[in-house]
């Protein structure tokens, strides 16, 4: 099975192609760079190329410079599209799953206490294979047509897997308000607003990560930018004093 390509290995890949040794440091540095939110794409160029002149001793020709850094670019907009679909997509199959699970309240009103005995009665004796089906299976009655029985079949039994359904998810809840709760912020579903203080909590420990990882990226490319002006400055003395000795 093929791993998931990655912005680093696609710049990895990028970078060998026009023979350059970019050391994985300088790589992951340029993805985590590429990656952020909010900067220009001239920005973000003229950033790659920055870094890219700090770890290597030579650059290739500009036309092959800036397709490549056009392409790495592009690549991290593909990957963000792709990603933000496929949690679209999980979203939506989240809310479909929700949405066919029973009203257990609608559910459980819709029986009279005769009938809402009957039925557990019932799902616990299916529990443990005692009987096949449910009370409407063995209802008696005047004969049908087997057309009509199977629809009579198939809705009782769509109502007895409601009410079984119902029944489980209610047990469920009366279960959990017994039970005592260390971590509040552990049982997300019981609260809507700790649900809320745990997100803006994690939203605020992303956009913390994001702007140390920023403002890291930003000092190092500053640093790398200041030793290459003090480079070209004591080459020029260098070549000053050449001058003066010739």
């Amino acid at each position: 099975m093929s791993e998931t390509p990655t912005l680093e290995s696609f710049i990895a890949t990028k970078f060998a192609a026009l023979h350059l040794a970019v050391p994985p440091d300088d790589v992951e540095m340029m993805a985590r760079f590429v990656e952020e939110d909010g900067i220009e794409r001239a920005d973000v160029a003229d950033g790659v190329r920055g870094m890219l002149e700090g770890a290597v001793e030579t650059l290739p020709p500009d036309d092959e410079l800036i397709r490549t850094i056009d392409a790495i670019i592009d690549e991290q907009a593909r990957l963000t599209a792709e990603a933000e679909a496929a949690e679209a997509e999980a979203q939506a199959a989240a809310a479909a799953a929700a949405e066919s699970k029973p009203d257990v309240e609608a559910v459980l009103a819709s029986l009279t206490e005769a009938e809402l005995a009957e039925a557990r009665k019932a799902a616990l004796l299916r529990q443990y294979a005692y009987v096949e089906g449910g009370p409407e299976e063995r209802a008696d009655g005047p004969r049908s047509t087997a057309k009509e029985e199977a629809e009579v079949k198939k809705a009782a039994e769509e109502r007895r897997r409601l009410v079984e359904e119902a029944l489980r998810v209610d047990a469920r809840r009366k279960k959990y308000r017994k039970q005592t709760i260390d971590d509040p912020l552990e049982w997300n579903n019981l609260n809507r607003e700790k649900v809320q203080a745990v997100a803006a909590m994690q939203r605020t420990a992303h956009a913390d990560a994001a702007k140390q990882r920023k403002d890291r990226d930003k000092a190092a490319l500053d640093k790398q930018r200041a030793d290459q002006a003090k480079a070209k400055a004591d080459r020029q003395k260098k070549a000053q004093k050449q001058e003066r000795r010739g």
